[in-house]
């Protein structure tokens, strides 16, 4: 009778702890508690499925037994309980006031603190027997976004062995950082170092300023763009070294896909002012989508081309990879 009683407290317990509700447009209800909203996603902790994230341009109206930090796109921030308010609005009780908005004008509840996010993703081939064959390509990702700034650090490492005889060897990285004036308009910085032993090239080093746009950002579409000034540097095994003025025009796509996939595509377009014919391009396209757990799967192609390479050296190379990796 006893272990029935506590039992049945703890029950209670842990329902009152999750008694906020959050009501979707289709009419279903959340119960749990309501721990924070940032970047278009609302988390809330259910007593059955754990952390939930659901979109909050599908929020109908919020309800919680406890004091929220809300902040609103105006960039004020008021704190108090949130209840429903009248004709789809939401209810700020706070001390002293109370304050009815719109869903589409609260930015942050609990705004979280700001993180790092990454990946890391690894795609490999071996075989052995009538050929010898051991192929990778490792890339890491990290990215820090707040409402004035943004900073991403990518490295791409290729590798390819045939017969104890290596016949590929790349590696590609890249430090940029962003400086929002608004919520669409930004100037960058950025930094791109790149190698391969078999386009004779030792180091291709590229600075660049800028200023970018925001054309869209949502959680289903993604698209900016930036143009800037770069200064170009390429050190060849044998060729001859150069080094010149030129620009830089980059676009991130994103789009999300039906059944959970993303399609990625990152282009980054160099042309050379001393020589108006001469231009170099890197493109990354992928198409991925996360199995659970922090791992997901990823697929893509990577594109480099130099419309002007030394004797000898092809335009273009072309990598397809197909791999696994891990989101955190």
């Amino acid at each position: 009778m006893r272990f029935l009683l506590v039992a049945a407290f703890l029950v209670m317990a842990a329902a009152q702890a999750l008694a906020d509700e959050v009501v979707m447009k289709n009419g279903d209800k959340i119960t749990g508690k309501v721990i924070d909203l940032g970047g278009g996603k609302l988390k809330v902790e259910t007593a059955h499925s754990g952390v939930i994230v659901l979109d909050w341009g599908q929020v109908a109206s919020v309800k919680t037994d406890a004091a929220a930090r809300v902040k609103l796109t105006t960039g004020e921030t008021f704190e108090g309980k949130l209840g429903a308010g009248q004709d789809g609005k939401i209810l700020v009780d706070s001390p002293g006031a109370k304050l009815e908005v719109t869903p589409d004008k609260v930015k942050s509840i609990n705004e979280p603190p700001t993180a790092w996010h990454g990946s890391v993703t690894v795609a490999g081939r071996k075989t052995d027997g009538n050929t010898h064959n051991t192929s990778a390509l490792i890339e890491a990702e990290i990215f820090r976004t707040t409402e004035k700034d943004r900073i991403l650090l990518k490295a791409v490492f290729r590798y390819d062995e045939t017969d104890d005889v290596i016949t590929e060897r790349n590696t590609y990285a890249i430090a940029k950082y962003d400086y929002l004036f608004t919520d669409r308009i930004y100037a960058y910085a950025s930094g791109e170092l790149f190698s391969d032993k078999f386009k004779d090239l030792t180091l291709r080093s590229i600075l660049a300023i800028g200023v970018g746009y925001i054309f869209e950002k949502s959680p289903k579409f993604d698209l900016w763009g930036d143009v800037g000034l770069a200064h170009v540097e390429s050190e060849y095994r044998e060729a001859e070294h150069e080094s010149y003025p030129g620009g830089r025009i980059s676009a991130h796509v994103r789009k999300s896909l039906p059944l959970g996939f993303e399609v990625i595509d990152d282009i980054v377009f160099l042309p050379n002012f001393e020589e108006g014919d001469a231009w170099i391009l890197r493109n990354e396209l992928a198409l991925a989508t996360e199995l659970g757990h922090g791992l997901a799967f990823k697929a893509g192609m990577i594109t480099d081309y130099d419309n002007d390479p030394p004797d000898d050296i092809r335009e273009h190379d072309n990598t397809y990879f197909v791999g696994l990796g891990y989101k955190f």
